[in-house]
């Protein structure tokens, strides 16, 4: 089954099994997996939202995505409930840790995939966001992205 390929490990902590969760989350977030969402909605303002609850993408108990649909590989959140992976997994080894009004963060590596999102966890799971997101939704994230 493909979600092997997002089980945390060894594998996932040398890079190899990570590179695997982040390209899974990009495919997510950028909406290659749209068509198995078990909801699609518009949101308003141009914002969309599709929903995971009984297959998710991600080795998770549900997954959500919502974006701007105009703009959505450059401006998208993520939330991932109970995932099975941690933010440092997702992250990578070379991720820094920040401070936001939400808590604390991780920032990918510049070389990372993921460099121009957040990485934040939450009560439920771990929630991803892009610097376009943050720049239109949620501005008092931006500071995290200027490191």
């Amino acid at each position: 089954m493909l979600l092997t390929a997002c089980k945390p490990g060894g594998a996932a902590r040398d890079g190899v099994g990570g590179e695997d969760l982040v390209a899974r989350t990009l495919f997510t977030a950028t909406g290659s997996f749209d068509a198995q969402a078990d909801s699609r909605e518009r949101i308003g303002g141009g914002l969309r939202r599709a929903t995971w609850t009984s297959r998710p993408p991600l080795d998770a108990a549900g997954v959500v995505v919502q974006y701007d649909s105009d703009a959505r590989p450059l401006s998208w959140q993520l939330d991932i409930r109970s995932p099975r992976f941690t933010a440092q997994d997702l992250a990578g080894p070379d991720a820094r840790a920040v401070t936001t009004p939400q808590g604390e963060a991780l920032h990918p590596a510049a070389g990372s995939r993921l460099a121009d999102t957040l990485i934040l966890t939450t009560g439920q799971g771990l929630r991803v966001v892009t610097r376009g997101y943050v720049t239109q939704e949620d501005a008092a994230l931006l500071p995290a992205f200027r490191h």
